[in-house]
């Protein structure tokens, strides 16, 4: 008998203990599956577990038995990647018997924190619910946080364990901040609370980024089954100006080639699937290095590789040969809109001709496929617009005859530190209307057509821009059970009751804001200024 793959493969040292550590749940607001194929949770639970004073634990809403009392939990910290993970965190709580809001917490509960890209661009829908926020990358500030917890882990005051937290760079504390309110219903300032809470909180992130990161426990039981993922890129440069992906992660930066090879070779030793994690993969300086090498071991070794999109127009025949040989049998590219005006008044400067080029290359070269992403809705768009992109899928399909090309679209959503975070989002019925067309062209020409739902992202729309004041709704919700139906009735039922007195959804996901508003995340500093995106987003409008 062959003896059973183990359910799980570190692929890193744990550390040896000093005595009494912190102990640390360390959560994921979904499920194993889920979680375990998210790198950035699962490196920095490799910090917390390479850190001799903290006995980390990984937690998700699905596990059922812990090592760890609940009662002896002091920090319980959840890595938040989209807006809707607000239910998951509310699911983990409730199931420790732990207040969802931090004032209610008392000093018996643990600290509880978040961090990830939707609590850097904008916290304050989930801010009520959370003792202390990481604003910037994790993995710069673990350590911080967990020697400055040593120094008042005995104090037995909250507020002055959070006050200690608070004055480490990019440690946002919601309590020492309250928003007061114009009788228009927008943000007049924010009053701090306490004299050491910083005018602003600065975005925390490595300034050289030489060592890629990569997957410290391989698992088997993921929804990316035994796959050991390498970051080959953090951020782009291209700046997009609708990409949270882009300004969060400014500067753009480049592990070194030699740490992305020996990744490559750790990965090898424990997996025979490899996956490439980036904003733009192809933006690395030594990309076609990488390339080759992965051929190298490719011709020792049978292993797959995988990446999570291409840019069209760094398409090259190499890199189509590596996917290909290494398994991967289609890929997808964003090319945003259908014209060439509209791509260039967001940013995205492709040309119609580079878009043929690099389908054709993917085509020649062994591809079986592309999955197209775009977007409807963006400012400045026209019904020609939209035509065109029905158009250039059409021709594409012709011109690439035996190709599979599916168009995915997903509904313009304003987010937070974007030189777009003041735009309009058009109408659920508008965005219908697009879609509607989309779908009768390309069914008509056998082209897939597979857009995302509006009223989810309409929902994401109004929780992007959201302040403090959603909280209540959220936690109703939650107790609707979160599906689509629950949101309007929520709201109903908060308003009807009077529970609540605030805007209404299209007041926060629709609505042009006008650039001298106070908003929400004004005093999150992600190294842009408010003056610096404003130029942008008049730019926006001056390239149409």
């Amino acid at each position: 008998m062959t003896k059973s793959q183990p359910i799980e493969k570190y692929t890193y040292r744990p550390a040896m203990r000093n005595p009494d550590p912190i102990p640390l749940w360390f959560c994921f607001p979904s499920t194993y599956m889920v979680g375990m194929c998210s790198l950035g949770y699962l490196y920095l639970f490799r910090l917390f577990d390479e850190n001799p004073d903290v006995l980390p634990e990984r937690i998700f809403t699905d596990t059922q038995k812990t090592f760890h009392n609940p009662e002896d939990i002091e920090l319980m910290g959840f890595s938040f990647s989209f807006e809707l993970d607000f239910i998951g965190l509310f699911k983990t709580l409730e199931k420790y018997n732990i207040p969802k809001r931090s004032a209610d917490r008392t000093d018996d509960h643990p600290l509880i924190f978040g961090g990830g890209p939707v609590m850097t661009a904008n916290p304050e829908p989930f801010a009520d619910f959370f003792d202390f926020i990481i604003i910037g990358e994790g993995e710069e500030i673990a350590g911080e946080i967990i020697q400055a917890y040593k120094e008042v882990r005995e104090v037995k005051d909250r507020k002055s364990k959070l006050i200690r937290l608070s004055q480490i760079e990019g440690i946002y504390v919601p309590s020492l901040y309250e928003p007061e309110y114009n009788p228009d219903k927008t943000i007049r300032h924010y009053k701090k609370l306490a004299v050491q809470a910083h005018d602003r909180i600065k975005k925390r992130y490595i300034k050289q980024l030489e060592k890629c990161v990569s997957t410290p426990i391989v698992a088997q039981k993921s929804v990316f089954p035994d796959m050991f993922m390498i970051e080959t890129s953090r951020g782009c440069p291209k700046r997009c100006s609708f990409c949270i992906a882009s300004y969060l992660t400014l500067p753009a930066r480049y592990p070194l080639f030699e740490s992305i090879k020996n990744a490559i070779d750790r990965g090898l030793e424990h997996s025979n699937k490899l996956g490439f994690l980036g904003a733009l993969i192809t933006e690395h300086p030594g990309f076609d290095k990488i390339c080759k090498y992965v051929l190298e071991k490719r011709a020792e070794k049978e292993f797959e590789i995988s990446v999570s999109s291409l840019r069209v127009d760094t398409i090259t025949p190499l890199v189509i040969e590596t996917l290909v040989k290494c398994g991967q049998k289609q890929c997808t590219i964003a090319i945003e809109a259908g014209t060439d005006r509209l791509r260039k008044t967001v940013n995205k400067n492709l040309s119609e001709e580079s878009i043929f080029e690099g389908v054709r290359i993917a085509h020649e070269n062994g591809l079986k496929g592309l999955k197209v992403y775009g977007m409807i809705g963006l400012p400045t768009e026209t019904d020609e617009d939209i035509e065109k992109l029905a158009d250039l899928m059409i021709r594409l399909k012709e011109a690439n005859k035996g190709f599979n090309l599916a168009l995915s679209v997903s509904s313009f959503v304003a987010k937070a530190q974007t030189p777009l975070q003041w735009a309009q989002r058009p109408s659920s019925r508008q965005l219908e209307e697009k879609n509607n067309y989309l779908r009768k062209q390309l069914n008509t020409h056998k082209v897939q057509y597979k857009p995302t739902s509006i009223k989810w992202d309409y929902i994401q729309a109004f929780l992007s821009r959201g302040d403090r004041r959603l909280s209540v709704l959220l936690e109703k919700v939650h107790g609707l059970g979160g599906s689509i139906g629950s949101w309007n009735r929520a709201y109903r039922e908060l308003v009807k009751d009077e529970l609540i007195d605030i805007p209404d959804f299209d007041w926060y996901g629709l609505r042009q804001r006008p650039y001298d508003e106070v908003l929400p995340w004004d005093h999150i500093n992600t190294g842009i200024s408010k003056e610096k995106l404003v130029q942008e987003a008049q730019s926006v409008f001056a390239r149409q």
